[in-house]
């Protein structure tokens, strides 16, 4: 996917997420451990739903928001997909799971600030820090909730 626009890190993210959601899900289809099924369901419903709520940023954001170019930060940092195909979760115990999951989030985090400083049309700057907010509360969510899991 050519990443020109914040349209098209909107999608890229949306993408992600739903990747991540399917990765997790199949994984846990094939998890051996209760707990680590648990969690991997759990982490590909909350992927599910991530992806749900970037397609409404994207929805509702404006057109000068969407339309605003943004190829250099992608460009230098290459964010594909494949990766997420080589990570074996139904193999891995719930700490690493979570660390994968972490890191990944903390590359889209990573994005969003880098391009939120850099907006140059203010409709951009919001979007970009809502979705920076979104993505920062929603993996202090996740791992609240990992950590709940771990401990029943």
């Amino acid at each position: 996917m050519t990443v020109e626009t914040i349209q098209d890190v909107l999608g890229l993210t949306r993408q992600l997420h739903t990747n991540l959601a399917d990765t997790l899900e199949r994984a846990s289809g094939h998890a051996r451990q209760e707990r680590l099924r648990m969690l991997l369901d759990y982490l590909s419903r909350h992927e599910r739903e991530l992806s749900r709520v970037v397609a409404l940023s994207e929805k509702d954001a404006q057109a000068a928001a969407l339309h605003t170019w943004c190829a250099e930060y992608v460009d230098k940092h290459s964010f594909t997909h494949e990766t997420l195909d080589n990570i074996d979760y139904a193999t891995m115990s719930t700490a690493e799971v979570m660390a994968a999951v972490l890191a990944i989030h903390e590359r889209v985090i990573e994005l969003y600030r880098y391009l939120s400083t850099r907006a140059e049309v203010s409709s951009a700057g919001e979007l970009l820090n809502n979705l920076l907010e979104l993505e920062r509360h929603e993996t202090m969510r996740m791992m609240r909730d990992a950590e709940e899991l771990e401990d029943l």
